[in-house]
């Protein structure tokens, strides 16, 4: 079938093969290029298609239609603004899907007939409304993750002062592929809707979504949007219509009836953060997004608790005041943060405002620093040259930081650079084109000499090195067939060591970008790489259970150390370089001799495969994910788990900690990264 885009169609239907409407006389073929074939539904400002791309041999994609008013299509200047304005709309929302997986990528926009058009990729998967149907009620955990997945889209609309003005369950996709959410059918921006170019439609399906300021006047703001989530987030946890939620002759919302009535309940978090998302009047609801996911963090305060020890009344007892604390969760990634780093150069000496010169975050409880572009330390790149967010300011573009600099890498394709004490986003460095893995530190930063570098590896199977300071990209490395899983500068800064699944090793200089050398040897996928603090020697990790130690200078295989029974995810010099850590999927860790290749012992209090392992910088303790939301502070010397860390909410994926050993960094799939320190 063949459906025709005329509005006022009376019988849109062709049958195939059709390429005049019966009904109307209209052509059927948009710009030569598109063909509708469903009619998926209306939006507030459009009409959504399912349409074949017959250029890319009749690829899906989704058309929306947006119908300018009668008195602008038939008013020439008028139809012309109106055009300009859809186009710099297009822009932005091709700008923001090409950096934001969860945003459908739109790659085309056009007039014709004095209807405007854009093109988006077709989504696989089934809608939420779907999704309700054949589950019925979501539990809190699902209702969370959902949140999760929604809110910081939101967030990055709203900061370009996009309102989507239709959310409801029909609008939101969960994706076949990697199941997240994604929105789709967003709508334009206020500027748009505030030229009155488009009429608003709507539909009683959508209402029940709307909040009363959409409905009486037609405006819509960052708010509606949270109370139209918030209506979704009720019906998800009860698995009602609507409709039977809200009571009108009391005037409120009867959820929380419903839910305890089912025999189920939810904790008083969600509870308040839903019930101030449904709040008729817009000053009594949330604001931003930004408040929301910082609710949720700070309600969410983390617990440290230390491993049971017996102690006797004589003992001394072990340094109850100094423990690690949770000083920041930020939430500056739209997706898993896979990776984190501390920059080696020394913190900026520190001020004699406070105890120790320590500040405590301006940010309130749980340490989340508002950064200018926000609460909760989220601050969007604008979109600058080369995609680089411009530093607020600082010696050299980079802030003095008391406690050193961080950088954070995502399944979002960027690389953010951070203030480690108080949360700060410096900057945003853009350009890979997938999940950004492994990020590096170059050494030279110790020694001040410039520039001081960082290096991003991903599943674009690319490395690229940035200067720091400026954030000006200097090169892409290329090379890797497939995904780069981990990188590693020398203690010299002279040599950059990358680990990818075509199973080799490659050694660049990073300063020209030369290839100097490739390392073949493991027969599957190299997941981790590291340098001896020496610099002679090399350990990498592969996924066919080996390690394998490797000459620097010659490219020479000196062990191949066996012992692990599944995949070795990381690997890790001890500072002095006398021990070499690895964690494995078959649940252990493994501290071995790195000359002989000898195992030293195994540590095996983890109920799952570990992600990451790291010494602190006096080689006296190892941290290590548990292969699930918590994170282990080992004491190498008894060999035993001394500390627990607790706070994220999903898989915890990478750890660092910082130059002196006082803080560490945690990046896990709640999309969050934690800053602890050790006081």
């Amino acid at each position: 079938m063949i459906y025709c885009l005329n509005p006022k169609c009376k019988k849109p239907k062709n049958p195939d093969g059709t390429e005049i409407c019966q009904a109307c006389s209209s052509k059927l073929l948009l710009k030569e290029r598109y063909r509708a074939i469903q009619f998926l539904g209306d939006g507030v400002f459009s009409r959504s298609f399912a349409a074949e791309d017959i250029e890319q041999r009749k690829v899906p994609c989704v058309i929306k239609q947006f119908a300018p008013l009668p008195q602008i299509q038939g008013h020439s200047e008028a139809m012309a603004k109106a055009t300009q304005v859809f186009e710099q709309e297009a822009k932005q929302l091709l700008e923001l899907a090409e950096q934001y997986p969860q945003i459908p990528t739109l790659f085309d926009y056009f007039e014709q007939d004095k209807y405007l058009y854009v093109a988006k990729y077709y989504i696989e998967g089934k809608n939420l409304a779907q999704e309700l149907q054949a589950q019925g009620a979501f539990s809190e955990h699902q209702v969370r993750e959902f949140l999760y997945d929604v809110l910081p889209v939101l967030q990055v609309l709203h900061k370009r002062q996009i309102v989507h003005r239709a959310l409801k369950p029909t609008n939101i996709i969960l994706k076949k592929s990697d199941r997240k959410f994604v929105l789709i059918d967003i709508g334009i921006s206020k500027q748009l809707a505030d030229t009155r170019l488009t009429k608003t439609n709507l539909r009683a399906s959508t209402e029940v979504y709307t909040p009363i300021e959409q409905i009486r006047g037609g405006k819509a703001y960052p708010a509606s949007d949270l109370y139209s989530l918030g209506v979704i987030c009720i019906q998800m946890l009860t698995g009602a219509q609507v409709d039977d939620l809200y009571d009108p002759i009391e005037g409120r919302w009867m959820w929380r009836e419903y839910i305890r009535n089912a025999g189920t309940d939810i904790s008083d978090s969600l509870a308040q953060i839903l019930d101030k998302m449904l709040q008729d009047s817009i000053k009594d609801r949330y604001q931003s997004a930004s408040e929301i996911l910082k609710e949720f963090y700070t309600g969410a305060i983390p617990k440290t608790t230390t491993s049971d020890r017996s102690q006797s009344s004589t003992q001394e007892p072990e340094k109850k005041a100094a423990r690690w604390q949770c000083i920041h969760t930020i939430a500056g990634h739209l997706d898993t943060v896979t990776t984190v780093a501390f920059s080696p150069i020394p913190p900026h000496p520190p001020s004699p405002g406070g105890p120790g010169g320590i500040h405590p975050s301006p940010g309130g409880p749980g340490g989340i620093h508002p950064s200018p572009g926000g609460p909760g330390g989220i601050h969007p790149s604008p979109g600058g040259p080369g995609g680089i967010h411009p530093s607020p300011g600082g010696p050299g573009g980079i802030p003095p930081s008391r406690g050193g600099i961080l950088a954070t890498g995502s399944a979002d394709n960027t690389v953010k650079i951070w203030q480690s004490d108080t949360g700060k986003l410096i900057r945003t460095l853009l350009g890979h084109s997938d999940t950004v893995n492994c990020i590096a530190f170059s050494p030279n930063s110790t020694r001040g000499e410039t520039p001081p570098l960082i290096a991003s590896g991903s599943g674009d199977k690319t490395i690229k090195i940035w200067q720091l300071d400026t954030g000006k990209l200097i090169h892409t490395l290329t090379g890797h067939s497939v995904t780069v899983f981990s990188i590693a500068f020398s203690p010299d800064g002279e040599m950059l060591a990358s680990a990818s699944g075509d199973g080799t090793i490659r050694l660049w200089h990073p300063g020209t970008g030369k290839l100097l050398n490739v390392l073949a040897g493991h027969s599957d996928f190299v997941e981790s790489v590291a340098f001896s603090p020496s610099g002679d020697r090399i350990a990498s990790g592969s996924w066919d259970n080996t390690i394998r130690i490797w000459q620097v200078s010659t490219g020479k295989l000196l062990h191949t150390i066996k012992g692990h029974t599944g995949g070795v995810w990381s690997v890790t010099f001890s500072p002095d370089g006398q021990t070499l850590a690895s964690n494995s999927g078959d649940n252990t860790i493994k501290l071995w001799h790195p000359e002989t290749g000898t195992l030293n012992y195994t540590l095996t209090e983890n109920s799952d495969s570990a992600w990451s392992v790291i010494f602190s910088p006096d080689g006296q303790t190892l941290a290590s994910d548990s292969g699930n939301d918590t994170i282990k502070i080992w004491h190498l010397p008894s060999r035993k788990v001394r500390t627990t860390l607790s706070g994220h909410l999903s898989q915890v994926r990478s750890i660092a900690f910082s130059r002196d050993g006082k803080m560490l960094a945690t990046g896990s799939d709640d999309k969050t990264f934690k800053i602890w320190r050790f006081e």
